[in-house]
């Protein structure tokens, strides 16, 4: 009995740390390092096409790493692919070969390190408003000047968000993000 107690108990955590699901906006001017996530053996990657032009999600690579959506056009259309290998994979769109990315799979990443090597910020000095794009949903920000005071905070909600940095002197400001019980810094400048 305890035998089969212990298999279920390992099994349930297996299913625990189920594989994750990362999606890209595959748009025209997509930045490339929004679109070059680092993820876990086993992860899938999910192109969502969010414009109706025909697109396609083409690998540079061959053999096990070779995948090509095909030509596909419309909005919300998507494409996916679980990497089951560590390794770096480039990939375009064949259509519009500067849209581009890299996925690099590598065997174990703990959740803190999911949350920073993919957390993409632009533009950076930014004017107005600062996009930021994350694999995992983001809750919250505070923005601190130079010399370390609080100038301003919000709530968030999701993997791609903006924070209004309008009505900031111009300057460089540090960014703390976070995202469920991780958080990291950016720096960013403002114009």
């Amino acid at each position: 009995m305890r035998i089969i107690t212990l298999l279920l108990y390992l099994f349930s955590i297996g299913n625990l740390t189920a594989q994750n699901v990362v999606e890209i906006a595959w748009e025209k001017d997509i930045k490339t390092a929004v679109a070059s996530p680092t993820i876990e053996i086993g992860d899938t990657i999910n192109w969502i096409w969010s414009d109706d032009s025909e697109k396609s999600v083409t690998s540079m690579a061959d053999g096990d790493f070779a995948f090509d959506s095909e030509v596909i056009s419309g909005l919300n259309a998507n494409f996916s692919y679980t990497f089951n290998r560590a390794g770096v994979i480039e990939y375009y769109n064949q259509l519009d070969p500067s849209m581009q990315g890299k996925i690099t799979v590598v065997s174990k990443l703990s959740s803190e390190d999911k949350f920073v090597k993919n957390l993409n910020f632009f533009p950076n000095p930014v004017k107005t408003v600062l996009n930021i794009s994350s694999v995992v949903s983001i809750d919250n920000y505070q923005i601190f000047n130079v010399l370390g005071s609080l100038v301003a905070e919000g709530s968030l909600a999701g993997k791609r968000v903006t924070i209004d940095m309008s009505k900031l002197n111009s300057g460089l400001y540090f960014i703390n993000i976070r995202a469920k019980n991780t958080q990291t810094a950016i720096k960013v400048a403002k114009k």
